[in-house]
Protein backbone atom coordinates (compact mmCIF):
# COMPACT_ATOMS: atom_id res chain seq x y z
CA UNK A 1 0.00 0.00 0.00
CA UNK A 2 2.84 1.72 -0.79
CA UNK A 3 0.53 4.32 -3.51
CA UNK A 4 -2.20 4.91 0.00
CA UNK A 5 0.88 6.41 2.15
CA UNK A 6 2.67 8.55 -0.42
CA UNK A 7 -1.68 9.45 -1.13
CA UNK A 8 -1.82 10.30 2.76
CA UNK A 9 1.64 12.56 2.61
CA UNK A 10 0.37 15.01 0.02
CA UNK A 11 -2.99 15.31 1.43
CA UNK A 12 -1.58 16.01 5.11
CA UNK A 13 1.32 18.22 3.24
CA UNK A 14 -1.49 19.78 1.29
CA UNK A 15 -3.55 20.30 4.03
CA UNK A 16 -0.66 22.14 6.00
CA UNK A 17 0.20 24.65 3.64
CA UNK A 18 -3.65 25.80 3.08
CA UNK A 19 -3.43 26.07 7.29
CA UNK A 20 0.06 27.56 6.76
CA UNK A 21 -1.16 30.23 4.40
CA UNK A 22 -4.84 30.98 6.10
CA UNK A 23 -2.92 31.15 9.55
CA UNK A 24 -0.22 33.76 8.16
CA UNK A 25 -3.11 35.76 6.03
CA UNK A 26 -5.41 35.89 9.97
CA UNK A 27 -2.55 36.21 12.28
CA UNK A 28 -0.93 39.64 10.70
CA UNK A 29 2.09 38.07 8.84
CA UNK A 30 2.84 35.82 11.53
CA UNK A 31 4.17 32.09 10.61
CA UNK A 32 4.12 30.79 13.20
CA UNK A 33 1.55 32.63 15.80
CA UNK A 34 0.69 29.15 18.01
CA UNK A 35 2.72 28.36 20.71
CA UNK A 36 3.93 24.52 21.47
CA UNK A 37 4.73 23.50 25.19
CA UNK A 38 6.79 20.15 25.92
CA UNK A 39 6.16 18.53 28.72
CA UNK A 40 9.01 18.83 30.63
CA UNK A 41 9.03 22.39 30.16
CA UNK A 42 5.45 22.58 31.56
CA UNK A 43 6.68 20.22 34.37
CA UNK A 44 9.67 22.48 34.97
CA UNK A 45 8.01 25.83 34.43
CA UNK A 46 5.51 25.26 37.65
CA UNK A 47 8.29 23.86 39.77
CA UNK A 48 6.36 19.88 39.38
CA UNK A 49 3.25 21.30 39.77
CA UNK A 50 4.17 22.80 42.94
CA UNK A 51 0.99 24.22 45.51
CA UNK A 52 2.73 27.94 45.44
CA UNK A 53 1.94 28.29 41.95
CA UNK A 54 -1.77 26.77 42.27
CA UNK A 55 -4.81 28.47 42.22
CA UNK A 56 -8.58 27.45 42.27
CA UNK A 57 -11.38 28.83 40.24
CA UNK A 58 -14.86 28.61 38.66
CA UNK A 59 -15.39 28.88 34.80
CA UNK A 60 -18.83 27.14 34.79
CA UNK A 61 -20.19 23.75 36.67
CA UNK A 62 -16.67 22.34 37.30
CA UNK A 63 -14.11 24.06 39.10
CA UNK A 64 -10.27 24.44 37.75
CA UNK A 65 -6.78 24.60 39.44
CA UNK A 66 -4.58 26.95 37.50
CA UNK A 67 -0.56 26.80 37.53
CA UNK A 68 1.51 29.66 36.71
CA UNK A 69 4.39 29.36 35.45
CA UNK A 70 7.70 30.30 33.47
CA UNK A 71 10.26 28.66 30.73
CA UNK A 72 13.02 30.94 29.46
CA UNK A 73 11.08 32.84 26.91
CA UNK A 74 7.22 32.41 27.94
CA UNK A 75 4.99 32.61 30.72
CA UNK A 76 2.27 30.63 31.05
CA UNK A 77 -0.93 29.03 32.98
CA UNK A 78 -1.47 25.17 32.81
CA UNK A 79 -5.73 24.69 33.39
CA UNK A 80 -6.76 21.63 34.33
CA UNK A 81 -10.63 21.34 34.62
CA UNK A 82 -11.87 18.97 36.81
CA UNK A 83 -15.37 17.36 38.26
CA UNK A 84 -16.07 16.40 41.93
CA UNK A 85 -19.15 14.46 42.98
CA UNK A 86 -19.32 12.81 46.15
CA UNK A 87 -17.56 9.68 44.70
CA UNK A 88 -14.79 10.70 43.06
CA UNK A 89 -12.97 13.51 41.43
CA UNK A 90 -11.38 13.65 37.95
CA UNK A 91 -9.59 15.36 35.16
CA UNK A 92 -12.30 16.25 32.63
CA UNK A 93 -9.53 19.11 30.45
CA UNK A 94 -6.29 20.17 30.13
CA UNK A 95 -5.09 23.64 28.39
CA UNK A 96 -1.96 25.27 28.41
CA UNK A 97 -1.86 28.92 27.72
CA UNK A 98 1.00 31.26 27.85
CA UNK A 99 -1.44 33.93 28.85
CA UNK A 100 -4.20 34.68 31.65
CA UNK A 101 -7.74 34.12 30.28
CA UNK A 102 -11.06 35.71 31.63
CA UNK A 103 -14.63 34.72 30.79
CA UNK A 104 -16.54 35.46 27.89
CA UNK A 105 -19.09 37.82 28.12
CA UNK A 106 -21.23 39.04 24.75
CA UNK A 107 -22.29 42.15 26.43
CA UNK A 108 -19.81 43.23 27.16
CA UNK A 109 -18.52 43.19 23.33
CA UNK A 110 -18.67 46.10 21.21
CA UNK A 111 -19.24 45.19 17.29
CA UNK A 112 -15.70 45.92 16.26
CA UNK A 113 -14.96 42.85 18.84
CA UNK A 114 -17.64 40.76 18.59
CA UNK A 115 -16.55 40.81 14.57
CA UNK A 116 -12.90 40.12 16.08
CA UNK A 117 -14.03 37.26 18.33
CA UNK A 118 -15.79 35.24 15.78
CA UNK A 119 -12.69 35.21 12.91
CA UNK A 120 -10.61 34.20 15.73
CA UNK A 121 -13.23 31.30 16.81
CA UNK A 122 -13.31 30.40 12.78
CA UNK A 123 -9.63 30.70 12.71
CA UNK A 124 -9.42 27.72 15.80
CA UNK A 125 -12.11 25.52 14.11
CA UNK A 126 -10.47 25.83 10.91
CA UNK A 127 -7.37 24.91 12.38
CA UNK A 128 -9.13 21.60 13.90
CA UNK A 129 -10.38 21.03 10.42
CA UNK A 130 -7.12 21.14 8.51
CA UNK A 131 -4.23 20.72 10.95
CA UNK A 132 -4.07 16.91 11.10
CA UNK A 133 -4.35 13.61 8.79
CA UNK A 134 -7.35 13.15 10.50
CA UNK A 135 -9.90 16.88 10.80
CA UNK A 136 -10.84 16.66 14.65
CA UNK A 137 -14.50 18.26 15.23
CA UNK A 138 -15.24 20.45 18.08
CA UNK A 139 -18.45 19.89 18.13
CA UNK A 140 -20.07 21.42 21.23
CA UNK A 141 -19.98 25.38 20.39
CA UNK A 142 -21.19 27.81 22.64
CA UNK A 143 -20.50 31.77 24.08
CA UNK A 144 -18.99 29.56 27.47
CA UNK A 145 -16.90 27.54 25.49
CA UNK A 146 -14.53 30.67 24.55
CA UNK A 147 -12.13 32.41 26.91
CA UNK A 148 -10.29 35.83 26.25
CA UNK A 149 -6.54 36.32 26.69
CA UNK A 150 -5.59 39.04 28.18
CA UNK A 151 -5.12 40.79 24.66
CA UNK A 152 -8.56 40.21 24.00
CA UNK A 153 -8.09 37.49 21.73
CA UNK A 154 -10.68 34.52 21.75
CA UNK A 155 -9.29 31.12 22.30
CA UNK A 156 -11.73 27.53 22.38
CA UNK A 157 -11.60 26.12 25.70
CA UNK A 158 -12.43 22.21 26.95
CA UNK A 159 -12.14 20.07 23.93
CA UNK A 160 -13.11 17.02 25.91
CA UNK A 161 -16.41 16.41 23.60
CA UNK A 162 -13.80 17.16 20.69
CA UNK A 163 -14.03 14.05 17.90
CA UNK A 164 -11.59 12.79 14.80
CA UNK A 165 -12.99 11.71 11.25
CA UNK A 166 -11.49 9.12 10.25
CA UNK A 167 -8.92 9.11 7.21
CA UNK A 168 -10.86 8.89 3.67
CA UNK A 169 -14.15 9.79 5.60
CA UNK A 170 -16.46 12.74 5.67
CA UNK A 171 -18.05 12.18 8.75
CA UNK A 172 -18.51 10.13 11.80
CA UNK A 173 -21.14 8.66 13.76
CA UNK A 174 -20.85 9.85 17.36
CA UNK A 175 -23.92 8.83 20.04
CA UNK A 176 -24.38 10.23 23.51
CA UNK A 177 -24.24 13.85 22.79
CA UNK A 178 -25.80 16.86 25.32
CA UNK A 179 -28.62 18.31 23.23
CA UNK A 180 -28.45 22.30 22.92
CA UNK A 181 -29.89 24.87 20.28
CA UNK A 182 -26.61 24.84 18.46
CA UNK A 183 -26.97 21.36 17.25
CA UNK A 184 -27.41 20.64 13.63
CA UNK A 185 -30.49 19.00 13.05
CA UNK A 186 -28.43 16.09 11.00
CA UNK A 187 -26.96 15.07 13.38
CA UNK A 188 -29.83 15.15 16.31
CA UNK A 189 -31.47 12.97 13.57
CA UNK A 190 -28.93 10.60 12.39
CA UNK A 191 -25.82 11.05 14.90
CA UNK A 192 -23.54 12.25 12.23
CA UNK A 193 -20.75 14.42 12.70
CA UNK A 194 -18.84 16.29 10.44
CA UNK A 195 -16.95 19.93 9.53
CA UNK A 196 -20.54 20.94 8.50
CA UNK A 197 -21.36 20.00 12.46
CA UNK A 198 -18.90 23.06 13.54
CA UNK A 199 -19.61 25.82 10.64
CA UNK A 200 -23.55 25.13 11.80
CA UNK A 201 -22.70 25.86 15.36
CA UNK A 202 -20.55 28.40 14.46
CA UNK A 203 -23.40 29.87 12.43
CA UNK A 204 -25.60 29.72 15.36
CA UNK A 205 -23.25 31.35 17.74
CA UNK A 206 -22.45 34.21 15.21
CA UNK A 207 -26.07 35.08 15.45
CA UNK A 208 -26.21 34.65 19.49
CA UNK A 209 -23.17 37.54 18.81
CA UNK A 210 -25.15 39.82 16.68
CA UNK A 211 -28.94 39.92 18.52
CA UNK A 212 -27.26 39.37 21.95
CA UNK A 213 -27.58 37.49 24.82
CA UNK A 214 -30.70 38.28 25.95
CA UNK A 215 -33.15 38.32 22.53
CA UNK A 216 -31.41 35.03 21.96
CA UNK A 217 -32.60 33.64 25.28
CA UNK A 218 -35.80 35.33 24.80
CA UNK A 219 -36.16 33.65 21.30
CA UNK A 220 -35.41 30.80 23.08
CA UNK A 221 -37.91 30.28 25.91
CA UNK A 222 -40.05 32.14 23.01
CA UNK A 223 -40.46 35.34 25.15
CA UNK A 224 -39.82 37.31 21.64
CA UNK A 225 -41.03 36.48 18.11
CA UNK A 226 -43.47 33.92 19.47
CA UNK A 227 -46.21 35.52 17.45
CA UNK A 228 -44.34 34.58 14.27
CA UNK A 229 -46.59 32.26 11.77
CA UNK A 230 -44.85 28.83 10.51
CA UNK A 231 -45.87 27.57 7.10
CA UNK A 232 -44.31 23.90 8.09
CA UNK A 233 -44.26 22.20 10.76
CA UNK A 234 -40.89 22.82 12.02
CA UNK A 235 -40.58 24.69 15.31
CA UNK A 236 -37.05 24.25 16.38
CA UNK A 237 -35.20 26.94 18.12
CA UNK A 238 -33.20 27.73 14.93
CA UNK A 239 -35.95 27.94 12.62
CA UNK A 240 -37.35 30.61 15.15
CA UNK A 241 -34.78 32.60 15.17
CA UNK A 242 -34.27 32.86 11.66
CA UNK A 243 -37.61 33.53 11.01
CA UNK A 244 -37.49 36.41 13.35
CA UNK A 245 -34.53 37.74 11.59
CA UNK A 246 -36.28 37.28 7.84
CA UNK A 247 -38.93 39.61 8.92
CA UNK A 248 -37.00 42.82 10.39
CA UNK A 249 -34.46 45.24 9.58
CA UNK A 250 -30.59 45.15 10.79
CA UNK A 251 -31.57 47.74 13.34
CA UNK A 252 -34.00 45.89 14.72
CA UNK A 253 -32.13 42.82 14.63
CA UNK A 254 -29.00 43.99 16.33
CA UNK A 255 -28.68 44.00 20.04
CA UNK A 256 -30.21 46.83 21.51
CA UNK A 257 -27.43 47.47 24.42
CA UNK A 258 -25.00 47.17 21.53
CA UNK A 259 -26.41 49.93 19.42
CA UNK A 260 -27.06 52.17 22.25
CA UNK A 261 -23.73 51.94 23.42
CA UNK A 262 -21.97 52.99 20.04
CA UNK A 263 -20.47 56.38 20.42
CA UNK A 264 -23.26 57.74 17.88
CA UNK A 265 -25.85 56.80 15.43
CA UNK A 266 -25.16 53.23 13.63
CA UNK A 267 -22.71 54.28 10.75
CA UNK A 268 -23.75 52.86 7.26
CA UNK A 269 -20.83 51.25 7.19
CA UNK A 270 -21.53 49.30 10.04
CA UNK A 271 -24.92 48.43 9.17
CA UNK A 272 -23.61 47.08 5.89
CA UNK A 273 -20.90 44.98 8.35
CA UNK A 274 -24.16 43.56 10.52
CA UNK A 275 -26.02 42.76 7.02
CA UNK A 276 -22.67 40.55 6.09
CA UNK A 277 -22.87 39.20 9.04
CA UNK A 278 -25.77 38.22 9.16
CA UNK A 279 -25.67 36.83 5.89
CA UNK A 280 -22.54 34.89 6.44
CA UNK A 281 -24.44 33.13 9.86
CA UNK A 282 -27.36 31.70 7.49
CA UNK A 283 -25.00 30.25 4.84
CA UNK A 284 -23.00 28.76 7.61
CA UNK A 285 -26.36 26.77 9.09
CA UNK A 286 -27.25 26.06 5.58
CA UNK A 287 -30.56 28.41 5.23
CA UNK A 288 -29.41 30.66 2.50
CA UNK A 289 -26.40 29.28 -0.13
CA UNK A 290 -23.96 26.71 -0.13
CA UNK A 291 -22.69 25.89 3.36
CA UNK A 292 -18.68 27.21 3.31
CA UNK A 293 -15.95 25.53 5.34
CA UNK A 294 -14.54 26.90 8.20
CA UNK A 295 -11.41 28.33 6.63
CA UNK A 296 -13.74 30.33 4.12
CA UNK A 297 -16.03 31.73 6.89
CA UNK A 298 -12.82 32.80 8.81
CA UNK A 299 -11.76 34.45 4.93
CA UNK A 300 -15.07 36.00 4.77
CA UNK A 301 -15.16 37.61 8.54
CA UNK A 302 -12.00 39.20 7.50
CA UNK A 303 -13.27 40.83 4.51
CA UNK A 304 -16.45 41.63 6.59
CA UNK A 305 -13.94 43.66 9.50
CA UNK A 306 -11.97 45.59 6.26
CA UNK A 307 -14.94 46.48 4.11
CA UNK A 308 -15.45 50.09 3.06
CA UNK A 309 -18.53 51.91 1.87
CA UNK A 310 -16.67 52.30 -1.35
CA UNK A 311 -16.40 48.15 -1.53
CA UNK A 312 -20.03 47.70 -0.70
CA UNK A 313 -21.19 50.34 -3.10
CA UNK A 314 -19.09 48.84 -5.93
CA UNK A 315 -20.97 45.37 -5.00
Amino acid sequence: MVWWRKRNKKLTLARGATLLEDLIECCDGKFNPIKFFSADEIIKATNDFNEESNGISELDEYYSEWYSGKTKNHEMMILIKKHANEEETFCRDTAVSSMKHSKFKISEQPWKRRMKIAEDIATALAYLHTAFPRPFVYRFLCPWKILLDEDGVAKLNDFSLCVSIPQGETFVNVEGMPIFGSMESEYLKTNVVSEKTDVFAFGMLMQHLLVGEDRFWKIWVREEGNSEVYEDDDDSFQVRLFKFMEKRGIKEIADPKMLEEMCCDSSELELCQMNAFLMLSHRSIGFKGEVPTAVEVAKELKKIQIMTLSTVVGS
